[in-house]
């Protein structure tokens, strides 16, 4: 991995929120020193950009949506043997890492223990993206100046962001007033506020443990940081401009579909060209006389055509209906080009703690959070009191703690975490089992070479492993057609 310093698009990223210019021309390939008040700004919307390169694909591969043709490549058929560019590798690699290891080493020079901290945290968060969607990956030798690192195995890429994450959140537990200023203008998530930046360190954490909990014990410890996360929360929400003018100042899900000039044309959003699942639309229908649809559906969508809300079948496209019918993806919550796109939201939490609660036996604890989710979910997208008050007492929300399954916990989960990447991750921990997800079918479209297999992977970046690392990729075997079907270390693991 080479040691590059992309300042130009993270210096850009810095006014998508300011709504400021600066006027910057600096060479892209050499290492630029700056202080660290101007380095964070860029890494959180590089952040931003990260986390949607995945969501990007993972929307498609967890069901949310699908294509209207039934023969896209990568959404319809799992197919990525002939992509020639990654993207998502690179933003963690480049965008994020690069950025953030430079904030590191300058927050060092300068003394400044709470930016130090804040860049290990989101280094950290950034390595947990990416291993969630690639699997091994190098982190040991990573940034060392060796063009074909060594790939660790998941596990060791784990501890690595156990290991950050313990470090970032001592240097914030040692800052003083001796370190550089961290404000709202230099901190466009929690302005500053170091407390803030604990409890995001504490989510990461139940986010990470939560994934391996099933077969290492772990229940207890995601319990224990979720609940550290929640007694200091606030979202960890990146915001683009009220009034964006450039693709840069555009949230990439937005309906301009920007593409800014330093992206990967492979990440542009292809929502023109989706439209809702029957699964995911059988999650919104509710069907009884005081309310028809989760009150969701129409903070997330526009109606088509007569009000309606038609939805397809995973990978078959409209299957001779007309686009018209199928409601709009754009100018949602998370859809317009102002929209905001979240780091982590208090619904995750408060669903992670519920679905601990519940397989810790729990299930009283697990109904309240489970419910307090959900409200906040509500909340969060502005439901009327009224729709609410109906979804609340509708067959879709349960009311008796005896009554409480894992499939409702998961499938109210993946309604809150609508188009983000989170959502394929639980689904691979539940193996896409119908037990958490009810409903769930394996496409028909999917290559036939996958013999009924689930996707389980993004393939690495073409354009730099394969070619600069050719000895990795085959010593993994990541050059099989179904590579994408290979599962990771905590999938071949699960007991769920």
């Amino acid at each position: 991995m080479k040691k590059i310093f992309y300042i130009i698009p993270a210096a850009l990223l810095l006014f998508s929120s300011c709504e400021e210019k600066l006027d910057i021309n600096q060479n892209p390939v050499q290492p630029v020193t700056t202080s660290s008040n101007l380095m964070l700004p860029g890494i959180e919307g590089n952040m931003a950009y990260h986390l949607y390169s995945h969501a990007r694909y993972a929307t498609y591969h967890s069901m949310y949506l699908t294509s209207r043709y039934g023969t896209a490549r990568i959404e319809d058929r799992w197919d990525y043997n002939q992509i020639t560019r990654l993207g998502a590798w690179r933003w963690h690699y480049f965008d994020v890492g690069s950025n953030a290891i430079g904030l590191i080493e300058r927050a060092q020079q300068e003394g400044s223990d709470n930016y130090e901290g804040v860049g290990k945290i989101m280094l950290a968060y950034s390595y947990l993206t990416a291993t969630d969607s690639f699997g091994d990956m190098p982190v040991l030798e990573a940034y060392t100046g060796d063009f074909s690192p060594t790939y660790d195995t998941q596990d060791v890429v784990y501890k690595e962001i156990e290991r950050l994450l313990d470090e970032g959140m001592a240097s914030l537990q040692a800052s003083d007033a001796g370190d550089k200023t961290m404000n709202a203008t230099s901190d466009l998530i929690y302005q500053g506020n170091l407390q803030h930046w604990m409890s995001f360190a504490h989510a990461i954490k139940a986010k990470m443990y939560l994934r391996t909990a099933n077969f290492d014990g772990g229940y207890d410890r995601v319990m224990n940081e979720v609940n550290a996360a929640l007694a200091n929360w606030k979202d960890a929400i990146y915001y683009y401009s009220s009034n964006p003018q450039r693709d840069w100042e555009r949230n990439m899900w937005g309906p301009s579909t920007p593409s800014p000039q330093w992206n990967f044309a492979d990440i542009r959003n292809y929502l023109t060209y989706s439209v809702p699942t029957d699964f995911f639309m059988n999650y919104l229908t509710v069907d009884e006389p005081n309310i028809q649809y989760d009150p969701r559906l129409f903070k997330l969508t526009t109606p088509g055509e007569d009000n309606t809300y038609e939805a397809a079948r995973v990978s078959l496209g409209l299957e001779g209906r007309d686009m018209s019918e199928f409601p709009n993806l754009y100018n949602g919550h998370w859809t317009s080009d102002s929209s905001p796109l979240p780091y982590v939201l208090e619904e995750e939490l408060l669903f992670i703690k519920a679905e601990v609660a519940f397989h810790q036996g729990n299930k009283p604890a697990a109904l309240e959070a489970y419910r307090e989710g959900i409200l906040t979910n509500m909340n969060r997208l502005g439901v009327e009191q009224d729709s609410l008050s109906n979804y609340m007492e509708s067959a879709k929300v349960r009311k008796a703690a005896d009554a409480l399954k894992i499939s409702d916990i998961m499938t109210q989960k993946y309604i809150a975490l609508y188009l983000q990447p989170e959502s394929w991750v639980d689904m691979r921990r539940y193996q896409y089992k119908e037990t958490a997800y009810p409903g769930i079918y394996y496409p028909e479209n999917v290559l036939t070479e996958f013999g009924g297999k689930w996707i389980q992977r993004l393939p690495y970046d073409p354009q730099t492993e394969y070619i600069y690392n050719p000895q990795e990729i085959e010593r993994l075997g990541a050059s099989a057609r179904d590579w994408v079907t290979k599962k990771f270390w905590w999938e071949a693991n699960s007991t769920l």
